[in-house]
Protein backbone atom coordinates (compact mmCIF):
# COMPACT_ATOMS: atom_id res chain seq x y z
CA UNK A 1 0.00 0.00 0.00
CA UNK A 2 1.02 3.35 -1.00
CA UNK A 3 -0.40 5.17 1.60
CA UNK A 4 2.42 3.04 4.05
CA UNK A 5 5.36 5.14 2.87
CA UNK A 6 3.24 8.50 2.99
CA UNK A 7 2.63 8.15 6.53
CA UNK A 8 6.66 7.49 6.75
CA UNK A 9 6.96 10.96 6.25
CA UNK A 10 5.15 12.85 8.90
CA UNK A 11 6.35 11.57 12.69
CA UNK A 12 4.91 13.60 15.26
CA UNK A 13 6.67 13.43 18.15
CA UNK A 14 4.27 14.70 21.04
CA UNK A 15 6.77 15.88 24.20
CA UNK A 16 9.10 17.78 21.44
CA UNK A 17 6.41 18.69 18.44
CA UNK A 18 4.31 21.66 19.32
CA UNK A 19 0.55 21.69 17.96
CA UNK A 20 1.26 24.16 14.76
CA UNK A 21 3.55 21.27 13.86
CA UNK A 22 0.76 19.31 12.76
CA UNK A 23 -1.74 20.03 9.94
CA UNK A 24 -4.74 21.72 9.78
CA UNK A 25 -6.36 19.03 7.61
CA UNK A 26 -7.85 16.18 8.20
CA UNK A 27 -5.75 12.37 7.40
CA UNK A 28 -5.02 9.68 9.00
CA UNK A 29 -2.99 8.52 11.89
CA UNK A 30 -1.13 5.93 13.14
CA UNK A 31 -0.27 6.10 17.30
CA UNK A 32 3.13 3.60 17.96
CA UNK A 33 4.55 2.73 21.50
CA UNK A 34 8.24 3.60 21.88
CA UNK A 35 8.61 0.70 24.05
CA UNK A 36 6.30 -2.04 24.90
CA UNK A 37 7.43 -2.79 28.39
CA UNK A 38 5.69 0.62 28.94
CA UNK A 39 2.35 -0.53 28.71
CA UNK A 40 -0.26 -1.54 30.56
CA UNK A 41 0.17 -5.21 31.79
CA UNK A 42 -3.33 -6.45 29.74
CA UNK A 43 -1.06 -5.47 26.42
CA UNK A 44 2.12 -7.36 27.33
CA UNK A 45 1.34 -10.46 25.55
CA UNK A 46 -0.48 -9.19 22.48
CA UNK A 47 0.83 -9.76 18.92
CA UNK A 48 1.79 -6.52 17.24
CA UNK A 49 2.75 -5.52 13.55
CA UNK A 50 5.95 -3.03 13.71
CA UNK A 51 5.63 0.52 11.51
CA UNK A 52 9.08 2.52 11.87
CA UNK A 53 10.68 -0.05 14.24
CA UNK A 54 7.70 0.48 16.97
CA UNK A 55 4.55 -1.24 17.43
CA UNK A 56 1.09 -0.09 16.10
CA UNK A 57 -1.57 0.56 19.07
CA UNK A 58 -4.29 2.54 17.66
CA UNK A 59 -5.58 4.04 14.19
CA UNK A 60 -7.89 6.44 13.48
CA UNK A 61 -8.66 9.08 11.30
CA UNK A 62 -9.47 12.68 11.94
CA UNK A 63 -12.32 13.60 9.33
CA UNK A 64 -13.06 17.72 8.77
CA UNK A 65 -11.71 18.20 12.35
CA UNK A 66 -8.12 18.46 11.00
CA UNK A 67 -4.94 16.35 12.55
CA UNK A 68 -4.37 19.54 14.49
CA UNK A 69 -7.73 19.83 16.50
CA UNK A 70 -7.92 15.76 17.05
CA UNK A 71 -5.20 14.55 17.95
CA UNK A 72 -3.06 17.82 19.83
CA UNK A 73 -5.73 18.90 21.51
CA UNK A 74 -7.82 15.38 22.47
CA UNK A 75 -5.41 12.68 22.34
CA UNK A 76 -2.32 14.40 23.59
CA UNK A 77 -4.17 17.08 25.69
CA UNK A 78 -7.85 16.29 26.21
CA UNK A 79 -9.87 14.27 28.05
CA UNK A 80 -11.02 10.43 28.10
CA UNK A 81 -14.25 12.39 27.47
CA UNK A 82 -13.16 13.40 23.87
CA UNK A 83 -10.80 10.45 22.92
CA UNK A 84 -11.12 6.64 22.53
CA UNK A 85 -7.49 6.45 23.10
CA UNK A 86 -6.92 7.73 26.37
CA UNK A 87 -10.21 5.57 27.32
CA UNK A 88 -8.92 2.71 26.49
CA UNK A 89 -5.26 3.52 27.54
CA UNK A 90 -6.78 4.53 31.08
CA UNK A 91 -8.74 1.69 31.41
CA UNK A 92 -6.53 -0.08 31.57
CA UNK A 93 -4.28 1.46 33.85
CA UNK A 94 -6.72 1.02 36.22
CA UNK A 95 -7.32 4.77 36.44
CA UNK A 96 -10.55 5.96 38.40
CA UNK A 97 -13.55 6.87 36.29
CA UNK A 98 -16.28 10.10 36.50
CA UNK A 99 -18.89 11.27 34.12
CA UNK A 100 -20.94 13.96 34.53
CA UNK A 101 -24.61 14.75 34.77
CA UNK A 102 -24.92 15.34 31.64
CA UNK A 103 -23.48 12.29 30.32
CA UNK A 104 -25.42 10.12 32.30
CA UNK A 105 -26.89 7.21 30.04
CA UNK A 106 -24.00 7.59 27.74
CA UNK A 107 -20.48 5.91 26.85
CA UNK A 108 -18.96 9.81 28.15
CA UNK A 109 -16.36 9.41 30.85
CA UNK A 110 -13.37 10.98 31.83
CA UNK A 111 -10.94 9.98 34.47
CA UNK A 112 -10.26 12.25 38.07
CA UNK A 113 -8.22 15.00 37.07
CA UNK A 114 -5.07 13.46 38.67
CA UNK A 115 -5.16 11.07 36.66
CA UNK A 116 -6.10 12.17 33.56
CA UNK A 117 -2.46 14.28 34.28
CA UNK A 118 -1.34 11.26 34.23
CA UNK A 119 -2.26 9.40 31.42
CA UNK A 120 -1.30 13.04 29.21
CA UNK A 121 2.27 12.56 30.89
CA UNK A 122 2.43 8.87 29.76
CA UNK A 123 1.44 9.42 26.33
CA UNK A 124 3.66 12.32 25.48
CA UNK A 125 6.69 10.36 27.11
CA UNK A 126 5.37 7.39 25.42
CA UNK A 127 4.05 7.36 21.65
CA UNK A 128 4.75 8.81 18.39
CA UNK A 129 2.08 9.63 15.42
CA UNK A 130 2.75 9.36 12.29
CA UNK A 131 -0.03 10.70 9.78
CA UNK A 132 -0.82 11.72 6.55
CA UNK A 133 -2.97 14.94 5.34
CA UNK A 134 -5.00 14.26 2.47
CA UNK A 135 -8.47 15.00 1.22
CA UNK A 136 -9.15 11.31 0.01
CA UNK A 137 -11.83 9.10 1.14
CA UNK A 138 -10.32 8.72 4.71
CA UNK A 139 -13.21 6.03 6.07
CA UNK A 140 -11.76 3.58 3.55
CA UNK A 141 -8.24 4.18 4.01
CA UNK A 142 -8.67 3.66 7.44
CA UNK A 143 -10.71 0.52 7.35
CA UNK A 144 -7.99 -1.24 4.89
CA UNK A 145 -5.14 0.44 7.13
CA UNK A 146 -7.02 -1.56 10.68
CA UNK A 147 -7.22 -4.84 8.82
CA UNK A 148 -3.47 -4.45 7.50
CA UNK A 149 -1.72 -3.23 11.23
CA UNK A 150 -4.47 -4.76 13.88
CA UNK A 151 -4.35 -2.29 16.18
CA UNK A 152 -4.99 -4.07 19.27
CA UNK A 153 -7.06 -0.37 20.46
CA UNK A 154 -9.02 -0.29 17.62
CA UNK A 155 -12.43 -2.12 18.50
CA UNK A 156 -15.06 -1.23 15.81
CA UNK A 157 -13.40 -1.95 12.61
CA UNK A 158 -11.06 -4.53 13.91
CA UNK A 159 -12.13 -7.58 12.66
CA UNK A 160 -9.19 -9.94 12.94
CA UNK A 161 -9.04 -12.85 15.24
CA UNK A 162 -5.00 -11.73 16.51
CA UNK A 163 -6.08 -10.41 19.83
CA UNK A 164 -9.83 -10.53 19.50
CA UNK A 165 -10.24 -11.94 23.39
CA UNK A 166 -8.43 -9.05 24.65
CA UNK A 167 -10.39 -6.35 22.47
CA UNK A 168 -13.48 -7.65 24.00
CA UNK A 169 -12.23 -7.75 27.59
CA UNK A 170 -11.06 -3.58 26.43
CA UNK A 171 -14.88 -3.22 25.46
CA UNK A 172 -16.38 -4.49 28.11
CA UNK A 173 -13.51 -2.31 30.34
CA UNK A 174 -14.24 0.75 28.82
CA UNK A 175 -18.30 0.31 29.11
CA UNK A 176 -18.38 -0.32 32.79
CA UNK A 177 -18.41 2.96 35.31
Amino acid sequence: MEIINLLKQNAFYPLINKEIDLPDKQGLYLICINKIEVLPEAMENLTYIYFEGKAVIYLGISGSRGLRKRHYNNHFHGTARVSTLRKSLGVLFGYEKVQSLKDQGTSNLKFITEHEKALTEWMLNNLIMYYYATDEDVENIETELISYFNPPLNLSKNKSEVNKEFRRKLSKLRCAL
